[in-house]
């Protein structure tokens, strides 16, 4: 599979699992009026039973960690070398070196 495409899927598993979460979690901050209790043992909201709402956020949560660390290793030798161009390591001053042929023997 090229690179391209790879990145295509592995992006769009992360939005999708992004969505998930984020509806469901708009739907955690509904007002109470909203929310039916009439229709089950269990509360629905937007005719969706509220634990099919909490079981959507945990899994789209988990889906959109593992597609992001997926991401990372993908990108991982780009984020070193952009990392090092960003973040250049403080070099040491050169030392100078006494000259041998200046050093006396004992």
């Amino acid at each position: 599979m090229k690179e391209a495409k790879r990145n295509y899927y592995v992006n769009t598993v992360i939005g999708i699992a992004f969505l998930v979460t984020a509806l469901s979690a708009l739907v955690f901050l509904v007002p109470i009026d909203w929310i039916d209790f009439s229709s089950s043992m269990t509360p629905t909201i937007l005719g969706v039973d509220f634990g099919v709402w909490q079981t959507l956020h945990k899994w789209g949560g988990i889906v959109m960690l593992i597609g992001v660390v997926v991401h990372q290793l993908l990108h991982l030798k780009w984020i070193v070398a952009m990392t090092k161009k960003v973040l250049p390591l403080p070099r040491l001053p050169k030392r100078e070196q006494p000259d041998p042929t200046q050093i006396k023997a004992g």
